[in-house]
């Protein structure tokens, strides 16, 4: 369910986000996706986004993958949840959201596509400088280590 960019900054100006994050992982490593958007714009992060109304976590997960990364996944366990504060949400306005982050196991062979909210990829194999404490706890949750 799409909410009107209008209604959607008077929610953020008001309320924390409930969102779902998926850490997807193959071979060993975990995908990373380069964020086009506010906020954290030009960091490395996890598909994901907000849950909808009447829509379980696990079902946002799956959905998540396959809108940003076109990957269909079954999904695991909650490795990490934490909130995260932004200054430089969509115009301008701060954002407060409570994050949850799923490990995801990809169905079969994938090709990763993005959508037009990332512009490229990685997969992390190990734990890096220059990352978000936030993706690192989540990292560590996966399994993967710093070097």
């Amino acid at each position: 369910m799409n909410i009107p960019d209008n209604l959607y900054h008077s929610i953020i100006h008001c309320l924390p986000i409930a969102c779902v994050d998926v850490a997807i992982i193959a071979r060993g490593s975990v995908l990373l996706v380069k964020r086009n958007d506010p906020p954290a714009k030009g960091e490395w992060w996890f598909p994901g986004g907000r849950v909808y109304k009447g829509e379980l976590m696990k079902q946002t997960a799956k959905r998540k993958a396959l809108e940003e990364v076109g990957i269909e996944c079954h999904v695991g366990p909650i490795v990490h949840t934490a909130e995260t504060i932004f200054p430089d949400g969509p115009n301008g306005i701060p954002v407060h959201s409570i994050n949850s982050c799923f490990m995801l196991y990809p169905i079969g062979d994938f090709t990763v596509k993005l959508d037009n909210h990332h512009d490229s990829y990685e997969w992390a194999n190990h734990i890096y400088e220059g990352l978000h404490p936030y993706v690192i706890k989540c990292l560590l949750g996966a399994g993967i280590e710093k070097k």
